[in-house]
């Protein structure tokens, strides 16, 4: 199967004189030296058609929310070997329908998701696996975020700007996101990550090799254009990053490489609940992403150290949190494993995720050619591994909540933050403001 495959793709390049695949030739990490990707990624094919595989692959699809569709894959198969084994030259193969075919087989395989890593929770949110918890967990009746700053006039709705999602951070909560991302950010940069800033708008071929997959009920991405394969306006700068990183080969040595970028966020998402309203579920924040490309060999440690990363920056602090091994419906379409943090958040009487972290395998490496030279000199697909240090509102809303008197105001505040505060001419006054007109 593997030598008719290969076969099968030689002929349908020269044909046509394309490469649907990523190139295998070795691209530079400079900017002006890496090779360009073509077209169609490449799919790890001799796993998915593979029929000892079927079954495993299919109950994997069960498990991920039954997203893809193996058999369809394989039909599509069977249609071009037997047009490769009719006895037909190439060049007598009906041209459009040929390349039909090929199409139709991506569309189908790209679809399916990630083999979820042995060991991870099967099912919906609610098999969840709780791994550590820390900090004080704080019971008592308290106000949300929200309605404790009402009298400061620092957060304001300008429902003109984009409708009922829009916020506006004034004086002191304008200041305390600045230092929470600054303390994320500098943190992360300490640690040894090189600091990248990527753009916030993105291809819809990028964010689909990243594994966000739309739906037609309900888009998941600002499109900018009239159809799905048009700009989209990224949901975090893990896509940016991975536009930045196609097409390009490294070196063993070089890995793990590990980048920081502290951008703006935009989702499309709906409110599921009153306590998901206001600052909760917003069209659009800040977040600190971290990124990283490894070995297959690396990615397993990565992914605990990125999550060490975030507990530490969590603990720092003062909030409590829980951290969750997420169960297979919650991975998305190319995590093989994930990690939550969720901050309690007093005020809602809730948990509510403020960080993820996730080892995608090869899966968006694949699909946008990112390789790395072994010391015996074989080119490989590396292996992303991705995680949040710190999304902006929601982690307002816990440290808010979680710093409140009982004067409607905020107590004594972690030191990262009273430091960074301070710097800036603080200190950080939470009480009425006058009007800014």
């Amino acid at each position: 199967m593997r030598r008719l495959f290969q076969l099968a793709i030689r002929s349908r390049n020269l044909k046509f004189g394309l490469a649907r695949r990523y190139t295998s030739t070795e691209a530079s990490t400079s900017e002006e030296d890496a090779t360009p990707p073509s077209l169609r990624p490449d799919l790890n094919f001799e796993f998915l058609l593979n029929e000892k595989n079927l079954e495993a692959i299919k109950e994997n699809i069960l498990h991920r929310k039954g997203v893809g569709d193996i058999d369809r894959v394989h039909e599509k198969w069977a249609v071009i070997q037997k047009m490769m084994n009719s006895g037909e030259k190439p060049s007598d193969i009906n041209e459009q329908k040929y390349a039909q075919l090929w199409n139709e087989l991506y569309d189908e395989a790209i679809l399916i998701p990630n083999m979820t890593k042995d060991g991870v929770p099967r099912g919906g949110e609610e098999n969840a696996k709780k791994v550590a918890e820390w900090g004080e967990k704080r019971e008592d009746d308290c106000l949300t975020a929200e309605k404790l700053v009402q009298t400061w006039r620092s957060l304001l709705h300008p429902t003109d700007a984009s409708g009922q999602r829009s916020y506006v951070f004034l004086g002191a909560l304008a200041s305390l996101e600045k230092a929470l991302l600054d303390y994320a950010h500098e943190r992360v940069c300490a640690l040894g990550f090189r600091p990248i800033t990527v753009p916030d708008i993105v291809s819809g071929e990028v964010t689909q090799a990243c594994g966000v997959m739309q739906r037609s009920d309900h888009p998941i991405q600002y499109t900018l254009g009239g159809d799905e394969t048009h700009t989209k306006l990224s949901g975090t700068a893990e896509m940016g990053i991975a536009a930045f990183l196609r097409g390009r080969t490294f070196q063993e040595e070089q890995l793990p490489i590990r980048l920081v970028s502290l951008s703006r966020c935009f989702r499309t998402e709906i409110s599921k609940s009153a306590s998901e309203a206001k600052l909760y579920r917003v069209h659009e924040f800040s977040k600190v992403e971290m990124f990283v490309v490894s070995t297959p060999e690396q990615s397993d440690a990565e992914l605990d150290y990125l999550v060490e990363v975030q507990k530490g920056t969590f603990q720092a602090l003062g909030v409590h949190c829980r951290q969750l091994e997420m169960p297979s419906e919650e991975l998305g379409a190319s995590a093989a494993r994930k990690f939550d943090i969720e901050a309690w958040m007093p005020g809602r009487k809730l948990y509510g995720e403020v960080s993820s972290a996730s080892n995608c395998t090869d899966f968006q490496a694949r699909r946008l050619g990112i390789k790395y030279k072994s010391a015996d000199g074989t080119t490989k697909y590396a292996h992303t591994c991705n995680g949040t240090a710190l999304a902006s509102t929601r982690t307002l809303i816990s440290i808010l909540e979680t710093f409140q008197n009982d004067k409607k105001g905020i107590g004594e505040l972690p030191e990262p933050l009273r430091k960074r505060i301070k710097q800036r001419g603080g200190p950080l006054r939470f009480q009425p403001a006058k009007s800014l007109v």
